[in-house]
This record gives C-alpha cells, structure tokens and sequence, in this order.
C-alpha cells in the first residue's frame, strides 16, 4: 500500500483558486456593461484588447518556456480586465495591450508567477504606462459624487471603472462568499471616511491657531465642520476607490496573511490614498497608494506574525524586558518570599 504524506490541514474546500478568480471576473461584468453603455464601443474595444492581450501573453510565456497552460484559471483574463478598466475611453487600442503585456511579463511572471510577486500586476501597469505616456492616460474629467444618482451612472466618470460605483457591489458578494477577507476591504473603507474628516480639523485648527482667533463661534463652526461627512467624500466616494478598496487592496499575494496584518495592512491602504487624494485626487490617489502599500505588506506580515508554539511572545517579551530593568526588591519573586 502507497502512504502520500503531506502537510495538514487535510479538511476539503469547495473554494479552489479557478473559482476565485472567475467569480471575480463575474463580479466585474457588471461595471463593464455599464462602461460600455456609457462610453459605446471604445469601452468594448479596450475590455477585448486588455483581456485578450493578456491571455496571450500569458500563453506565449508558459509556451516558450515548456510549463503548462493556465489560462483557464481565470487569472490573466481577470489581470487584462481589471486594467482595461482603469483606462480612460479616450485611449488608443494599443496601450491596453501593452500594459497587459507588461502585467503578465513582468509584473507577474518575472516575479515567478501567481502568488510570488511583489506588487499588483495591474498596479504595476498602470504606474507603468500611467509614467510613460501620461498624456494619453490622463483622464477628461475626474468624478464627483454630488447626489445619489452619481452612485448609479456617474456622468463625469474619467475612467471606465468610474462610470458606476454601485456596479461595483459584485466585490460584496465576493466577501460573503469567502472569496476575499473582509477585514482590509473594512479597515480601508473606514480609514478612507474618518482620516480625511481628521485632516480638515487638524488644517483649521492651525488656521485657527496662526490667526489668533479665540472666537467660541469659530471653533463651533470647527466641530461641525468635523460632522460634515460631504467635506471629502464627494471626492472620495468614487467608482476608483471602491475599485481599490473591494478588488486591488484584497488581492491575497500582496496584502498580509495574519488577522492583524491585514486590519493594519487595510489602514494603511486608506492613509496613503487619503493623503494622495486630499492633496490632488482620489482616482490617481488610489493606484499610487496602493502601490506604496504594497511595498509595506511583507514587512506588516513579519511584524504581526504570531510566536510559534512554546516560544515567548511579544508580550512576554515586553514584560521580560520591563522586570529586567526594576531592582530586585521590587520583583515578584522576591515580594511573595517575604
């Protein structure tokens, strides 16, 4: 009789890496539809570019270099949709296919393929293409949620994941599912809420400080400055962002592993794209912070990796170095013998 020996846990999933990544190409058909009814058939001819070119790039690579095919997985199709996505409608038909050639070459597989790179590979492209041909991948118009209906069909939409942050709801479902953590998409959203109300207080309170103003009116019309949730979020609250903040920041190889990573990892995220999106805008705010967030993923893992089993932990640690450091008269020890 054969014994295969192998690393626990041995307990079955349904859940499998092929499943992921297509329920997440389904999750995004619906802002594509919607982009394409928007922007008409230049959105249909960048999605088809992006997609196809990095199918085929990925075929190519595992061609040449003798590995098996797997682009039935879903993965280079969900790489060449998300960032024919972020792509303004004005752009020529080329540069989708470029950048999803560099996503999959470099930004993947010169990394060593699915789970071993460094950064997004959409990020990756994105900052690539976005810096060597700035021109053509700025957008027209940069959105702005001012009333409800701009959550539906965003009529200033730049990019084509902009036109409909309610059509993004398909990342939702991919939380409920168990498809993606819940704990980075939250501890994103919230930071990207509170953070910024943060900044207008802490902006007028130096104001109000350089100025020598000690009028109680002033600083009452600071505190409700503070209450008012429309200070940031009409920028903030767009198609981008929510893009980030369910699809980009939750992609498992580049955020952490740990429960505690992963809040932290999240808060992170939604620093850096405030603070990019306070000083210039929420939609570039939102790929470049990540990309820097990316760069602090591994390091907030080994920061919050648990002690192994019988080893002390970071607490013990801490209590170890503190009671090292009182006089001996004061310890335990020496306090219960007498």
């Amino acid at each position: 009789m054969t014994f295969t020996i192998s690393a626990p846990p041995h307990r079955k999933s349904p859940i499998h890496f092929r499943s992921i990544m297509w329920s997440k190409v389904l999750a995004l058909l619906p802002v594509s539809l919607v982009s394409i009814y928007f922007f008409g058939l230049p959105a249909l001819s960048i999605i088809l570019a992006g997609t196809l070119a990095a199918v085929i790039t990925e075929a190519g690579i595992q061609k040449i270099f003798s590995n098996k095919l797997t682009i039935n997985d879903g993965n280079a199709v969900l790489i060449g949709l998300m960032l024919s996505l972020v792509m303004p409608p004005e752009a020529p038909l080329w540069l989708p296919v470029v950048g999803s050639f560099f996503a999959i070459s470099i930004g993947k597989h010169a990394f060593g393929g699915i789970g071993s790179y460094v950064f997004n590979p959409v990020l990756a492209a994105w900052i690539f293409i976005s810096s060597s041909w700035p021109n053509l991948m700025a957008p027209v118009s940069t959105p702005h949620v001012g009333q409800l209906s701009d959550f539906v069909l965003e009529n200033g939409a730049g990019l084509l994941v902009d036109v409909s942050p309610i059509a993004l709801i398909g990342g939702v479902y991919l939380i409920y599912r168990g498809f993606v953590e819940w704990r980075v998409p939250v501890a994103f959203f919230l930071t990207m809420v509170l953070f910024p109300q943060t900044l207008n207080v802490l902006f007028a309170a130096a104001e109000l400080i350089r100025t020598g103003v000690l009028n109680p009116l002033m600083y009452l019309s600071l505190m409700f400055k503070f209450l008012d949730p429309s200070i940031e979020l009409n920028y903030s609250m767009v198609g981008a962002v929510f893009f980030g903040i369910l699809f980009i920041a939750t992609d498992t190889p580049t955020s952490p592993v740990t429960k505690k990573g992963r809040i932290i990892y999240g808060m992170v995220c939604g620093l850096l794209v405030s603070i990019y999106g306070y000083f210039d805008n929420y939609v570039a705010g939102t790929f470049y912070g990540l990309f820097l967030a990316n760069s602090l993923s591994s390091f907030i893992e080994t920061t919050t990796r648990p002690a192994s089993f019988g080893s002390e932990g970071r607490a013990g640690r801490f209590y170890r170095r503190l009671t090292d450091k009182l006089p001996s008269s004061l310890k335990m020890g020496v306090l219960s013998d007498e």
